[in-house]
């Protein structure tokens, strides 16, 4: 399951063109954590770098791969976005949705794309908006249905760190 994490980071790292880039000043590092996201980096050219915060989320008995979640900035920093990877063979017309515990707001997601190892769908919330579902000890509840004969894989994961991780990897931090 790690390696699938592996291949799943790096294939964002080279297909999301939106990803924040950053100068490799020091302010963050590969693998840096903001609470339950990791920063996961990937050169893209001499002295810039494409980092985005990621969370694997695992089924608790087996391991097995439920989710992956992104956050990340536009390259010019004026938006950013929240992204969900989910296995190939979601039942994409049951849609991605996510919203708090404590919320009644549900937050609808765009499939993206499909690949062989993954699918992709995203939502561009402001980095206020992000903030807020982090505060809190709330906890996200999300679903997506895995296939069309097969019940909605729901699930819960934590925002917690996400402000502060977006706001380090800001294109115009420092």
């Amino acid at each position: 399951m790690r390696h699938m994490s592996v291949i799943l980071v790096s294939s964002l790292l080279t297909s999301l063109a939106c990803a924040a880039t950053a100068q490799e000043d020091g302010a963050v590092s590969n693998g840096q954590q903001f609470g339950e996201w990791t920063v996961s980096c990937e050169a893209i050219a001499v002295n810039r770098t494409a980092c985005v915060l990621t969370q694997a989320l695992l089924r608790d008995t087996d391991q097995a791969f439920i989710a992956q979640m992104l956050a990340f900035w536009s390259g010019d920093g004026t938006q950013s976005y929240v992204a969900a990877r989910v296995p190939v063979g979601a039942y994409l017309p049951a849609g991605f949705a996510m919203r708090s515990e404590t919320s009644e707001e549900v937050i609808q997601f765009t499939w993206q794309t499909c690949t062989q190892q993954f699918c992709e769908a995203m939502a561009a919330l402001g980095a206020e908006k992000i903030t807020e579902l982090a505060t809190g000890e709330a906890q996200i509840v999300a679903s997506y249905r895995p296939g069309l004969a097969v019940d909605p894989i729901v699930f819960s994961f934590s925002m917690a760190g996400a402000g502060a991780g977006l706001a380090a990897l800001h294109p115009d931090k420092g």
